[in-house]
């Protein structure tokens, strides 16, 4: 365990050296919202749309984006490893490569703290208060942080696709697209069969969950989502695990 904390503390060192292009990258978050803000003001002028009203979209945006924002291209870095070969040096280290891949993105959970405080002024800002109380709080962070979670996990699922066809950014984009679905709008925007789909998608819960929870928070509903998202998590876990079994054994069979 204590290696993995060493590599966490590595990892918010390096992190700190790409601090500017991260507060830009605010900017492009608060350019996102303020957009919306004007698109759904205009498109609603005062009336909700599948029981949201503009204000509950917008705070649902906010939280979507704020967990969207909070994520590295660990992707590209794994897929570049496999394809040059040095994923095999990996190998050979007392580390678990997938467990030192998460410990290495943990640092995403700081990054994702001033994500959201930045998130929370600008939802302020801009739009009224929407009804939250002390329990809707708590299941919020529960789930953004199991989202958050299920973000570093897809990273890594998308990375490990390197090991079956080399180029991976394709998938990526598929991915990320997929989250995009549900960052703007809400699943209950999309047709019924469309939902049944979007329930069984790991993007689903990296986004919708904690945005659906703070914005129309209900006790039942939401405990059923928070379900959800840990099975996610573990199916996803369990799916890199056998794609890096398999992957190691390809590099194996090939020499290294």
């Amino acid at each position: 365990m204590r290696k993995y904390i060493e590599i966490f503390k590595y990892s918010m060192k390096t992190q700190l050296n790409f601090i500017y292009d991260y507060f830009i990258s605010l900017i492009s978050f608060a350019i996102h919202i303020i957009v919306f803000n004007e698109l759904w003001s205009y498109i609603l002028k005062g009336k909700e749309i599948v029981g949201y009203s503009k204000d509950e979209l917008i705070w649902y945006i906010i939280i979507a984006e704020f967990i969207t924002y909070s994520s590295f291209k660990t992707y590209k870095k794994i897929g570049e490893m496999i394809k040059d070969g040095t994923i095999a040096n990996m190998l050979i280290k007392p580390v678990d490569y997938i467990n030192y891949t998460i410990a290495e993105n943990l640092s995403v959970f700081v990054k994702a703290i001033v994500n959201m405080i930045f998130a929370i002024v600008l939802g302020f800002l801009l739009v009224s208060k929407i009804k939250i109380s002390a329990l809707s709080i708590i299941f919020t962070l529960i789930s953004a942080i199991i989202g958050i979670f299920i973000g570093i996990l897809l990273q890594i699922f998308v990375g490990l696709i390197a090991f079956f066809t080399e180029e991976n950014s394709s998938f990526w984009l598929i991915t990320q697209k997929l989250s995009f679905f549900l960052v703007f709008t809400p699943i209950e925007f999309y047709p019924a069969f469309v939902q049944k789909i979007f329930l069984f998608l790991p993007t689903t819960y990296l986004v919708y969950a904690p945005a659906r929870i703070f914005t129309k928070f209900d006790l039942i509903p939401s405990l059923k989502l928070l379900g959800l998202e840990i099975l996610s998590g573990i199916f996803l876990y369990v799916i890199i695990r056998i794609m890096y079994a398999k992957g190691v054994k390809r590099i194996n069979v090939n020499g290294g």
